[in-house]
């Protein structure tokens, strides 16, 4: 990474701050400051140390706006200039809006993104731009097995662009650095959107975004929220006034109006003397062949309506010179109809100017960063990346912390599979391994920072809206009925919905989570895998049984969690725990020691760190890599420990 002195620093920071305001990026600047990052203890949290930061002028105050940003001043893969390009050669995601930032790049100065382009550094140190050395001190960790798999798939994704620049030699041409043919240059873009995209709307995705990404994180202190409009029209981005949406809307309206009229329609001539049956997008009766007829009719009848609304189209009447006889006749209305308009015009320019500039900002859809924790002036604002562990945060974004309540440390659902093959059998092993791939639903979607009372609540509201949908037949076009608008909160840790789209198809993982417990699905899991004969058998051949097995053993083992986590003992626990659903104790018991037997194989794979590590290379560069695998190490230990030795307590209490 290039270092930049401090002259060029500020320098472009003036061309960003010039380039804020030309598109109408605005931030409250009595409240904020943006300012030139300087080197401290928690430097670790800035993506790159070349950037700027925010910092506070004055006291922030809880749901103060702090900064609007038009959704017109974000670079995304579905608005930008070759969004054609894209839609035609089917891609997607990611590796479309890496392309799109390196093409804005590529024109330099001719880009309308020059001024927030320019401020923007080569990249940002993520693992996957580690060399060979620094790479060995991740050894063990989660970090070095997500690695395997993003060296194949950015080669994959690097021969896609290549063939790109094949069929489009004339578009992509290399120039301002920008060089297509590298795939150093390709990554370098490549570290700058995962570390700096967010997750917009549902039209635009994962975009970069200029402004919120000035904010450094901070997990757990989040200062800033960013809120933005995510249900827009998926068909032009539009929030307010689509001519796509307003269609749909006057389309159901309509369709709603038809089927009222015909339910309350009791004309015998047009009941053919029987009761119709009428399907909501085809009026037609179901039961008769007369209403078949009538439909007909209706149908041209409503086709020549068309015809004499519209008019049929003439053909142009032509003089021997070759001039349009039409055009002739009007020529001298149009010119008398042109000198009024051009004198109403100049009279009245200014006023149209200014009313149709505030009709523009007025219904501007933008994205909007709100004080979402107060903090004190003179302070960094921070925002959020998201609730992840160290690991996480390393691996997209260059930095993990010390200090960290999301840590987490996972395990292979191989190494899950043979710990049930070791305590139970092979075939159960294998069973198990089938059924996961079965139902790989139930255990993507749930979320491991959900309390008791939020996953049975979520479960209820889900059984309300399946019992609403049997009694109106199910959701038709399988669209979420619930209302969707309305601001919703983003994080960059919402652009993974298409970032991470290639593992869509991948098992699911299991973790050891903080403050020291499995992960809620390895222990339901654990509980199928181990349990009796009798019972895994109808679990196995009923999927009504096991679609409702999982989430109580889900709601058991939290409940569970929740007590130890408060204070209470194993056994009242337990009390509370079955209060859900019954398990025995022999059966927790079993649970809890294979599930330490995981941990202490997981720990076993980090190995030690004087081998891993060795001494701190005096390079700046490297040796703030090495500082980082070095803190991600410890908490992966920290976390494992914590867990074998709580568990290990829990099980002489169970086995008790």
């Amino acid at each position: 990474m290039s270092t930049v002195n401090s002259s060029s620093c500020t320098e472009k920071l003036q061309v960003l701050l010039q380039w804020f305001e030309e598109n109408k990026i605005t931030f409250n600047q009595e409240a904020i400051e943006v300012v030139e990052h300087k080197p401290t203890k928690r430097s670790s949290n800035i993506v790159s140390p070349e950037g700027f930061g925010i910092v506070a002028r004055r006291n922030l105050q809880h749901e103060e706006p702090l900064v609007v940003i038009p959704k017109t001043a974000i670079i995304s893969a579905a608005t930008s200039a070759l969004a054609n390009i894209f839609y035609d050669e089917g891609l997607a995601g990611s590796l479309a809006l890496c392309i799109a930032v390196m093409y804005e790049m590529s024109l330099g100065k001719q880009s309308p993104w020059y001024g927030y382009l320019q401020s923007l550094p080569e990249n940002a140190d993520i693992p996957v731009l580690w060399d060979a050395q620094a790479r060995k001190w991740l050894d063990g960790t989660d970090v070095a097995k997500w690695l395997e798999r993003d060296d194949a798939s950015l080669r994959d994704d690097f021969k896609s662009l290549q063939k790109l620049v094949a069929d489009y030699p004339r578009i992509f041409v290399s120039q301002n650095d920008i060089d297509w043919n590298s795939f150093t240059c390709f990554l370098n873009a490549t570290s700058l959107v995962s570390s700096r995209a967010f997750s917009v709307d549902i039209f635009r995705g994962n975009s970069m975004v200029p402004f919120a990404d000035i904010f450094n994180h901070k997990t757990a202190g989040e200062n800033v929220h960013v809120e933005s409009e995510e249900m827009v029209c998926p068909m032009c981005g539009e929030a307010f006034g689509c001519e796509h949406m307003e269609a749909l809307e006057a389309m159901d309206v309509e369709n709603e109006s038809e089927l009222n009229e015909d339910d309350d329609d009791d004309d015998e001539e047009n009941n053919h003397g029987h009761e119709h049956r009428i399907d909501k997008y085809f009026k037609d009766c179901k039961d008769c062949n007369d209403c078949e007829e009538d439909y007909e009719d209706v149908e041209s009848g409503s086709e020549e309506e068309e015809e004499e609304e519209f008019g049929e189209e003439l053909p142009l009447l032509i003089d021997s010179n070759g001039v349009s006889i039409e055009e002739d006749n009007m020529d001298e209305v149009q010119q008398q109809d042109l000198d009024d308009e051009q004198y109403e015009e100049v009279e009245s320019s200014d006023e149209e100017d200014e009313e149709e500039q505030d009709g523009e900002d007025k219904w501007l859809d933008t994205l909007d960063m709100v004080v979402f924790k107060s903090c004190k002036a003179n302070s960094e604002v921070f925002n959020t990346y998201g609730e992840h562990g160290s690991a996480y945060l390393l691996h997209r974004y260059g930095f993990c912390d010390s200090q960290n309540p999301f840590e987490s440390a996972s395990l292979d659902l191989e190494m899950v599979f043979q710990a049930i093959a070791i305590a139970n059998s092979e075939t159960r092993a294998s069973q198990v391994e089938e059924l996961v791939s079965k139902y790989r639903d139930l255990f993507v979607d749930f979320h491991r920072a959900k309390s008791h009372d939020e996953e049975e609540e979520e479960e209820d509201e889900q059984e309300d809206e399946e019992e609403e949908q049997d009694v109106d037949g199910g959701n038709r076009d399988g669209i979420n009925d619930k209302d969707q608008d309305g601001d919703v909160e983003m994080s960059e840790d919402d652009s993974d919905s298409d970032s991470d789209s290639e593992d869509n198809n991948s098992m699911p993982s299991f973790s050891i989570d903080a403050p020291g417990h499995p992960d809620v699905n390895l222990v339901a899991l654990l509980v199928l895998g181990l349990a009796d004969d009798s019972v895994f058998e109808q679990l196995l051949h009923s999927e009504d049984l096991f679609r409702q097995y999982f989430p109580l053993m889900r709601r058991f083992w939290l409940a569970f969690q929740e007590k130890l986590d408060a204070g209470a003992s194993v056994a009242a626990s337990l009390r509370e725990a079955n209060k859900v659903t019954t398990v025995k104790k022999s059966s927790a018991a079993l649970v809890c020691r294979v599930a330490v037997a995981l941990a202490e194989k997981r720990l076993e794979s980090l190995g030690e760190d004087s081998a891993k590590l060795g001494i701190k290379p005096a390079d700046p560069l490297q040796g703030q890599r090495w500082e980082n695998a070095k803190q991600l190490r410890s908490n992966e230990r920290k976390i494992l420990q914590h867990f074998i030795k709580a568990y290990k307590k829990f099980l002489v209490k169970l086995s008790g």
